[in-house]
Formats: C-alpha cells, sequence, structure tokens
C-alpha cells in the first residue's frame, strides 16, 4: 500500500484506505497578511471547495490532515486575538462542513497548539500510523512506534524547487520530494525502526504559504536532519520528475 500523488494537486491518494492527504492548510494565515497590509480575502471557501472536489473525485471516505490545519500559533494583542477569534470560526467551519463529505484525520504540526474540534480525530505531534504509513508533521521528533513501517509522510518545510534559467533569471515551482534516510543517522534516533523505509515530504495545500527551496537552503530540523536529501528526488505536481537534489544545486 503506497500513497499516490493527484497530479496537478497538492495532495495525495491511498486507494486502500479510500484517504485523501494533504498538509499544511495554514487557515487563518490570510488575517496574518492583513495584519501587514497585505488584503487578500478569507480563503476558507476556496480551500473548502478544493477538499471537496478531491474527496468526490477519488470517491474517498477519509480525509487525512498532516499537520498546521491552521496558522496562528500566539497572540500577543488584542489586534491578533482577533485574528485568532475569527481563524477559530473559520477552522470550526472547515471541519463542520468537511464532515458532512469524510472522516476527519488530523496529524498535530507545529501551528496546532490547542486544535480541538469533534468534528475530527486528532493525533499528537509525535504522528499516526495506517497500515505500513506513517505520517508525521516533521517540526520534531516522530514517535518510535511509527518508524517501523514502508514509507513515512511528512510536511512542515513547504517545499519548493528554485529553477534557473540560461539566461540566469530564476522562480520557484512546490514540490514533491521523495527519499531514503540516512541509514546511521537514522539507527542512532530510532534503533528499533525500519531504516529502509522511504519518506515523502508534501507541497503545502495552501498556496498562500511561503517555503524552503530545497535544493537552496538548509533544512536542519528534527526529522530533516536524518533524511538523505541529497539523493532525494524532486517531482513538480505535474508528475514531472527532475531528479536528484544533488543535480539541482
Amino acid at each position: 500500500m503506497m500513497p499516490t500523488p493527484i497530479w496537478n494537486e497538492r495532495a495525495l491518494f491511498i486507494k486502500k484506505e479510500k484517504a485523501v492527504v494533504i498538509a499544511d492548510v495554514h487557515i487563518g494565515i490570510e488575517f496574518e497578511y492583513s495584519q501587514q497590509g497585505v488584503n487578500i480575502g478569507v480563503q476558507t471557501d476556496k480551500l473548502l471547495e478544493r477538499c471537496k472536489r478531491l474527496i468526490e473525485e477519488t470517491a474517498a471516505e477519509k480525509l487525512v490532515i498532516v499537520g498546521d490545519l491552521k496558522h496562528i500559533i500566539l497572540a500577543k494583542d488584542e489586534e491578533q486575538r482577533e485574528m485568532m477569534r475569527k481563524e477559530r470560526r473559520e477552522v470550526r467551519k472547515f471541519l463542520k462542513v468537511l464532515d458532512e463529505y469524510a472522516d476527519i484525520w488530523i496529524v498535530k504540526g507545529n501551528h496546532d497548539g490547542r486544535l480541538q474540534s469533534k468534528y475530527a480525530k486528532i493525533f499528537g505531534v509525535k504522528g499516526m500510523q495506517i497500515d505500513d504509513i506513517s505520517f508525521a508533521h516533521g517540526h520534531c521528533w516522530a514517535g518510535e512506534e511509527i518508524m517501523n513501517g514502508k514509507i513515512i509522510v511528512l510536511a512542515h518545510i513547504h517545499p519548493f524547487i528554485r529553477i534557473t534559467t540560461k539566461i540566469g533569471y530564476s522562480y520557484l515551482q512546490p514540490c514533491w520530494v521523495r527519499g531514503k534516510f540516512q541509514r546511521e543517522k537514522f539507527l542512532e534516533k530510532y534503533k528499533n525502526g525500519n531504516h529502509k523505509m522511504k519518506f515523502i515530504i508534501m507541497p503545502a495545500f495552501n498556496p498562500l504559504c511561503g517555503g524552503i527551496a530545497v535544493n537552496r537552503e538548509k533544512m536542519e530540523e528534527a526529522m530533516m536532519k536524518i533524511i538523505d536529501i541529497e539523493d532525494a528526488e524532486v517531482y513538480l505536481l505535474n508528475g514531472l520528475n527532475l531528479g536528484r537534489i544533488r543535480n539541482l544545486r
């Protein structure tokens, strides 16, 4: 059983489980942009429509969210507290609507601190496992108990690839990153784990999110410390395999 990218979408599909998988939805990020003077408008309905379409087109019965459903982490003043209240309403709306379409499972990310909902089954930051597929957001170490599967689905870094043309222009494209772990570092952290397990890093579902150019920037946070990033392969959303990251520097 392997998760399969839905091409031209920022989502995976697990056929056996009838599950759509997304990550980094960041509901409420537009409120932070607004505070900085960039008025985008509430994006919840657009995110909902994309999710509903994915569920309907795949006949999915489950929606798995691999962390960062919401965006705002901390409110330091009244303006930010009001933003957090707005975000809370949007999160509730998002989950309530999608609950009519599929069972919702959420693995907490670093933005999901106090996330609670009667509309979803919520797992902690150490992750969870469905059969031989593990899921963890990736900002902290995944639990030992889920590191014995065949593949782990990670998120958090919002991967992009920086592409430079012959005349020097460059641009960013969201991408998938797929590879293996560094054996020695993996076993040092997870002595009883499966060091042959593969990983896949998901692009952020919300296109308003920034991210990391995996062929230009260092990734040194928790799970990223033990992946073999140089040998990992990059795929664009349309399925085009750009090759290994070491050849894209």
